[in-house]
């Protein structure tokens, strides 16, 4: 194992779920309209198009602290939350899935773009986020985590 946990074996691992996360959402929710997508199963819970727009929203806040490493040395951040993030952002309540998806798969693709030029060392650069020493590394293996978990989620909820 590499400085600080990175390996290429791990990075490939990441970043073949970083590809792979938009290309699910897809299929997850091909053939269904507007109204199956935008439902909540339940009260209090989160429809198809929520999920989304939460991963959305992860990305954008998680990937703002991968740039931050990128662009400094040892940078000292302080964590956005997601759900805060969301609430702020008006134009994620009034798209649709579709369109959530489309913008999601753009970024997705810059992201790619960006971390494909990555050397080892690159995914080794820390920041000091809420006094907890994060890497690019971990910071992309968090995400990717957590998007499976909602794409799981999604699967779920869409197959009920």
């Amino acid at each position: 194992m590499s400085a600080k946990g990175v390996t290429e074996a791990g990075i490939a691992e990441y970043m073949a779920l970083a590809a792979a996360t938009p290309r699910r959402l897809a299929a997850s929710s091909a053939g269904l309209d507007h109204d199956q997508l935008s439902q909540p199963p339940a009260a209090g819970e989160w429809s198809a198009l929520e999920i989304l727009n939460h991963l959305r929203a992860c990305e954008e806040v998680w990937m703002h602290s991968v740039h931050a490493m990128l662009a400094h040395a040892n940078p000292s951040l302080k964590e956005i939350h997601p759900r805060q993030w969301i609430k702020t952002l008006n134009p994620y309540t009034s798209q649709s899935f579709a369109t959530s998806l489309q913008i999601f798969m753009l970024r997705r693709e810059a992201l790619l773009i960006t971390l494909e030029a990555l050397s080892p060392a690159d995914w080794a650069r820390e920041a000091m986020i809420d006094r907890k020493t994060h890497t690019v590394y971990s910071h992309v293996r968090r995400m990717v985590l957590h998007e499976q978990t909602h794409c799981d989620q999604i699967d779920t909820l869409l197959r009920a």
